[in-house]
């Protein structure tokens, strides 16, 4: 580093160089913070990557649609046929009751935000 030659009192050059000598970087720490940001770098390289082949992976997925399950045979067992109908009703009854639920919910948030109910985070 290069010094300069204050002339004057050696409190005042003391002051002067540590003022100059604080406002830039040491090569070891420029080394450091280099290598530091090289290796950022390389971690947000590799997560790049990653995120592409999901990306990648997720397309697939989409492309290729899925088959839906299918009903017994009318041959197999009745109990078997007879079971899936049962569950299948089912599924499609709590799928109903929970968008019932769900729109029982927006309606009492509804009615709590015109009211202005107490006790209640506006």
């Amino acid at each position: 580093m290069m010094r300069l030659r204050v002339l004057g009192l050696s409190r005042l050059r003391r002051a002067l160089l540590s003022r100059l000598d604080s406002r830039y970087v040491t090569k070891p720490d420029h080394r450091r913070d280099l290598k530091d940001a090289l290796w950022e770098v390389q971690m947000l390289r590799r997560e790049i990557v990653a995120l592409r082949d999901e990306v990648d992976r997720l397309r697939r997925a989409a492309a290729t649609p899925a088959k839906p399950a299918a009903a017994p045979k009318a041959t197999a067992d009745p109990k078997a046929a007879e079971a899936h109908r049962l569950a299948t009703e089912t599924a499609e009854a709590v799928d109903t009751l929970l968008q019932n639920e769900m729109r029982i919910w927006q309606a009492i948030d509804d009615l709590s935000a015109r009211v202005g109910a107490p006790g209640r985070a506006r």
